[in-house]
């Protein structure tokens, strides 16, 4: 489970009340699109579950995703994801982040 939840200070959050919900709904559905590519993928099982257990918090319920995660005793095929690997959602956050923070703040800043 992996946790991208946006906070706002208290004094702030009343400002972007209306935004808040969508655009940590966008955060959570670029995460999982975007940390795809780095998924291990052999029969698409782990990445074809990524989903969002609440609002800020991705999982992938399948039983082996935390060996997998942090690469214990695995050989990553790279036949289907050239990228795959361990720690795939820090490595999308690196490669990533100043995406997913400029469209936070581009649903932030809008008045819809």
């Amino acid at each position: 489970m992996f946790d991208f939840e946006i906070k706002i200070s208290p004094s702030l959050a009343s400002r972007f009340d209306r935004n808040i919900d969508r655009a940590q709904s966008f955060l959570d559905n670029e995460v999982i699109r975007q940390s795809r590519p780095f998924v291990p993928f052999l029969q698409g099982t782990l990445a074809n579950t990524a989903m969002v257990e609440r609002p800020g918090r991705i999982v992938y319920p399948q039983p082996y995703a935390r060996r997998m995660f942090y690469g214990e005793g695995y050989d990553f095929t790279k036949t289907f994801h050239a990228n795959a690997g361990a720690r795939w959602t820090d490595r999308a956050k690196a490669a990533h982040l100043k995406e997913w923070v400029a469209g936070v703040k581009n649903i932030l800043g809008s008045k819809e």
